[in-house]
């Protein structure tokens, strides 16, 4: 889990390692402060969310999205899917539609998005991991929601229906 939330996060195999090696360095240094009544996993993945953002602070310009292009890929196409030119090159112009209204959400609402609809996550976990109430994930995941749905039918209308 540590590192396919870092490989995700950093979209290369480098990185991921380089983050997951920080983060049970950070984990073995605080067991003596996990509280015993809490889940390991959002423990350690709240840990994993805080590398990956002070990774992503020390090592790329401001303004640079969350995913790589192999994650823009994998969220784009499905395995049993093998899409036409056609259908590729209207996938990377949605992809990058997309990819540039993430990077533009508030830091709070990119990470709950983020820790939902890629990772998969449910609300009391994100909301453990973070630190938050559920309500104010709830809160931070629909207006994120609104946003991208705001800067795709944007889109789609300045590309003619077509992004």
């Amino acid at each position: 889990m540590v590192y396919r939330v870092a490989y995700q996060f950093a979209g290369n195999h480098h990185d991921a390692e380089d983050i997951a090696q920080e983060v049970f360095i950070k984990v073995y240094r605080s067991l003596d402060r996990f509280r015993q009544d809490a889940q390991l996993s959002s423990w350690m993945y709240r840990i994993v969310m805080n590398a990956c953002i002070d990774h992503r602070r020390r090592h790329s310009p401001a303004g640079t999205a969350p995913f790589g292009e192999e994650a823009e890929h994998k969220m784009l196409n499905t395995p049993e899917e093998t899409p036409g030119p056609e259908e590729r090159a209207y996938a990377g112009e949605l992809g990058a539609v997309l990819e540039s209204a993430i990077a533009e959400l508030p830091k709070g609402q990119r990470i709950v998005f983020v820790m939902r609809h890629h990772q998969g996550l449910k609300l009391c976990e994100i909301a453990e991991s973070l630190g938050l109430a559920e309500g104010t994930v709830k809160r931070q995941l629909h207006a994120a929601v609104h946003r991208l749905r705001r800067a795709l039918t944007t889109a789609n209308v300045a590309a003619g229906g077509r992004a």
